[in-house]
């Protein structure tokens, strides 16, 4: 699963461009999109030049082809607060403009600049870990839900100085992980997916129409981990395999935590067994259970949580 410019800002809010770009295979929808608690889907997307997009691809476009693939009927709306060359230092600015009126998510991916800046000693990294403060804490501020995105490295095969930035890039990956595990917000690993595959890039950093294929899957995973951890109804999912023989999986998902309960009963009303019973966070959650047991026909099984009652059928055949 999963854009560099100077001068004026490139149009605050703006639309994803639309690429004439055929992507990769479209990606496995999880259970987030049959429960998600929202009837829209609104992510702010803000960096520099991978952001942006450059040489004719960005991320936005797969990203929100695999959204519209999974989610069907939600509201999708991805905007494009990219500017190339920027460090997190020059992007503070004008990130207010960025995330006035908007909610859902930002995706921020920024830093690649602030190594070479490093590199060339007109920066620390105690200076880009303030500035990264500043942008998860105001998104929080305005309720907006931020993942942050580590960066992928340069092209340091032919490139000695290349090899040196690439150092700081390991150092700001570190602290962006840390940030993460301090706020307790969620990190896409750029940099883990595209690690030193540089035929998925156009140039020495930014990735070409695969790369930013294999970025959306990045990003398209993240939000769906937070989606299912935080913003999901309650529902019970279809056991699979159906029909079952002797084992199948089940799937339920809470919007806060609570005792969930599953009974089985026969088509007359009978209470066959408990196939589950247990406290549980709010979130997604799947459970196997063995039915070699029970005579084949036709069983309802019943989820009770919290004064509520859901219901799925469930064939078994020998």
């Amino acid at each position: 699963m999963s854009l560099i410019r100077c001068g004026s800002v490139y149009a605050q809010q703006q639309p994803a461009p639309q690429n004439p770009v055929i992507y990769g295979q479209l990606p496995s929808c999880s259970a987030a999109a049959r429960f998600y608690s929202k009837d829209s889907i609104n992510i702010t997307t803000f960096g520099a030049s991978t952001v942006h997009g450059m040489n004719g691809s960005d991320f936005q476009t797969p990203l929100q082809q695999d959204f519209e693939h999974c989610y069907k009927g939600k509201i999708l709306s991805v905007t494009n607060n990219g500017i190339p060359g920027e460090t997190t230092t020059q992007g503070l600015t004008r990130f207010q403009n960025a995330i006035a009126g908007r909610t859902g998510f930002i995706l921020i991916l920024m830093g690649a600049n602030d190594a070479t800046a490093m590199f060339n000693k007109k920066m620390r990294i105690a200076e880009t870990e303030k500035n990264m403060r500043f942008y998860i804490e105001q998104s929080k501020k305005y309720n907006l839900i931020p993942i942050i995105g580590t960066l992928q490295f340069f092209n340091d095969t032919k490139n000695e100085s290349n090899r040196t930035i690439n150092l700081y890039i390991k150092q700001i990956n570190a602290l962006y992980k840390r940030l993460a595990q301090e706020y307790n917000i969620v990190y896409a690993d750029i940099n883990r997916a595209l690690g030193r595959n540089f035929s998925l890039y156009s140039d020495d950093i930014h990735p070409n129409a695969q790369g930013n294929t294999l970025v959306a899957y990045v990003w398209f995973d993240a939000i769906n981990k937070v989606i299912e951890n935080q913003l999901l109804l309650i529902g019970l999912n279809q056991n699979y395999p159906n029909p079952v023989r002797d084992n199948a999986k089940i799937g339920f998902s809470l919007s806060q935590a609570s005792h969930v309960k599953i009974l089985l009963y026969s088509m007359n009303g009978a209470n066959v067994k408990t196939i589950y019973d247990d406290y549980d966070s709010a979130g997604y959650h799947e459970f196997g259970v063995t039915l070699s047991d029970l005579a084949p026909g036709v069983y309802v099984y019943v989820m009770q949580v919290g004064g509520q009652r859901l219901s799925k059928k469930m064939v078994i055949v020998r």
